[in-house]
């Protein structure tokens, strides 16, 4: 699942519902990454990731995510959920 987001102020995750199983045996073990585009160019690098959650399709996630705002600029941020398995990096769909 990706999220293309124009935020006028800082943000965070706070819950993910009704993701993919991803996972064979178990459910998925979600966790969000974070991107950030450069100003002025196309490329995204990654700002940080939160806490991966086992097991579960509905993950109630801790970390935040403290961006700097910038007035009247455009600030795209993408959130990638991936589910974390000891093989293979999944990402998830909605």
């Amino acid at each position: 699942m990706d999220f293309y987001l124009h935020l006028p102020s800082c943000t965070y995750i706070k819950t993910v519902t009704n993701l993919l199983d991803m996972d064979t045996f178990s459910k998925s073990d979600p966790v969000v990454v974070l991107y950030v585009q450069g100003l002025g160019t196309k490329e995204w690098r990654e700002f940080g990731r939160t806490e991966v959650i086992d097991n579960t399709l509905n993950p109630d996630f801790v970390r935040k995510f403290v961006l700097d705002y910038f007035f009247e600029e455009k600030q795209n941020l993408r959130f990638d959920v991936h589910s974390l398995t000891s093989h293979w990096v999944h990402k998830t769909g909605v």
